[in-house]
């Protein structure tokens, strides 16, 4: 079986297959592991979407794989640096890395007519061909960057580049800049430039909730429980709301509708923009960023917003996402659109049930324990300990869903993190029944959502899973029992 990437998503998928006892081949165009956490500093951009300065907004502890927590030394947010060490590391302790082909491009994939897949790719300055029986794609949503086409760009004599292209602060010293977008590197951006650039202003189309780090002294995706998941949904966003607000006060900032010079949108997890991050309230109170509308119109040295006011940039830093693009897929077997495809449950094309793909939807959360349930539920059908429904019941399932978010105001792909992980543990049997644990009932209820949980029972039982989730209850800190 043929998997493409060598990021978070394929090292989970690559480890989960092989539980499986398939074998398999992991195709990366890079010359290491790691996707999107890499960095060089030689390199003009960064070598992709990481900068240089990059650290995970979702703790550690609610990050970490189901079965490899992460050092218990490093920080609850760590940086770039110690994410890539932790995949390294992951891929080190499973045996993962004998499988790896690094420097070896993906050049097409092909249905064959006896149902297998047909995987071209490059390797050097030759190009190869092998048959697979199944294909599992998980070469990233970050890849293809979108940049809004904004009248007037042709006349626009600053610098403006995409953050797939952002390195640093280096040269930004005493300029206007403009950042539009305020999603996590938006916001990362912001706050780094705010510090060496004369003005930074952050341009938004429909505002946002900037979570701080902590709310009553633990990360803040720690509030998420099964116990709290049982309040009702409009109850729960009043109170979540109310949490973020007292931990303002505590930060001696103001209620954003007051004072941060855009409006900020209902508090609803399904459409509004959750941002985590503490800096940047600071930097806006203080006016160190200056938070603006959606922008109108290029000039040559100036920006035009949507409220009609006018600003000089020296330079604009578009974090605005990205498309989804399979350049080795043919449009006949899949067509995305813009920053969407449609596939069941996010995991399986309907079409081919031997073409899966992993890390494709948008989480309020990590991705990365989402990333191996999938991976998981892929390797059970793969090795027909599971069955999925007919193209049909799938393509049906997939119209509810977009009907869903339609209807809830929400991007196509988003999910979120509880109902869904729990929804691919019920389909492949993992999801942890609570009478079955009694001693640990209080720390299911009312601890943080780790992906230990669904290693309690089921394939894959972990026997150090319960340790790992009482560790996680006593403190803020990760144990460091891994298999």
């Amino acid at each position: 079986m043929a998997i493409v990437g060598a990021g978070a998503c394929g090292l989970t998928a690559a480890k989960c297959l092989l539980e499986e006892t398939h074998d398999i081949t992991v195709f990366e165009q890079s010359a290491e592991l790691g996707g999107l956490w890499n960095y060089h500093e030689e390199l003009a951009d960064g070598g992709g979407p990481a900068y240089r300065s990059l650290r995970t907004n979702t703790s550690k502890q609610i990050m970490a794989f189901s079965d490899f927590p992460f050092p218990d030394q490093l920080p609850d947010f760590p940086p770039r640096t110690d994410i890539l060490q932790y995949l390294n590391d992951y891929a080190n302790h499973f045996g993962l890395r004998e499988r790896i082909r690094l420097n070896t491009t993906v050049v097409t994939v092909v249905p064959t007519a006896g149902g297998q897949w047909e995987v071209s790719y490059r390797f050097a300055n030759g190009v190869t061909k092998e048959i697979f029986d199944a294909v599992v794609i998980c070469s990233g949503l970050y890849r293809h960057p979108a940049i809004p086409q904004i009248p007037g760009s042709e006349f626009y004599q600053g610098t403006a580049l995409h953050s797939v292209r952002y390195r640093g602060p280096d040269g930004y010293e005493g300029k206007d800049i403009v950042v539009v977008g305020v999603g996590s590197s938006g916001a990362d951006i912001a706050v780094e430039l705010s510090k060496v650039a004369r003005q930074v202003m952050i341009s938004t189309t429909r505002g946002a909730w900037f979570i701080p780090h902590y709310i009553n002294n633990r990360p803040y995706d720690h509030q998420l429980t099964r116990l709290s998941a049982l309040i009702p949904y409009r109850v729960r966003m009043v109170l979540f709301r109310r949490l973020i607000l007292r931990a303002y006060r505590q930060m001696s900032i103001n209620d954003p509708s007051d004072s941060w010079g855009f409006p900020v949108s209902e508090f609803d997890v399904w459409r509004a923009r959750l941002t985590p991050d503490s800096e940047i309230l600071s930097r806006i109170m203080s006016g160190a960023i200056v938070a603006r509308p959606k922008i109108t119109q290029l000039q040559r040295n100036h920006v035009v917003f949507a409220d009609g006011n006018r600003a000089h940039a020296d330079a604009l830093v578009y974090c605005t996402g990205y498309t989804v693009t399979f350049p080795f897929l043919d449009d006949s077997i899949i067509q995305p659109a813009g920053d969407t495809v449609d596939l069941y449950k996010h995991v399986f094309h309907p079409n081919f049930s031997n073409l899966a793909f992993i890390g494709y939807c948008i989480v309020g959360g990590p991705l990365l324990p989402v990333a191996e349930l999938q991976a998981r539920w892929v390797g059970r059908v793969f090795a027909g300990a599971g069955r999925l429904p007919s193209s049909m019941q799938m393509w049906e399932e997939v119209r509810r869903r977009r009907a869903l978010c339609t209807q809830k105001g929400a991007h196509l792909m988003r999910v979120q993190l509880l109902d869904y992980m729990d929804d691919v543990a019920r389909t492949i049997g993992v999801q942890p029944k609570l009478r079955r644990h009694p001693k640990l009932i209080l720390r299911l209820l009312l601890g943080p959502l780790t992906a230990a949980q669904y290693r309690l029972e089921g394939p894959g039982k972990w026997n150090s899973a319960e340790a790992v989730i009482r560790a996680l209850n006593s403190s803020r800190a990760s144990t460091s029992v891994r298999a």
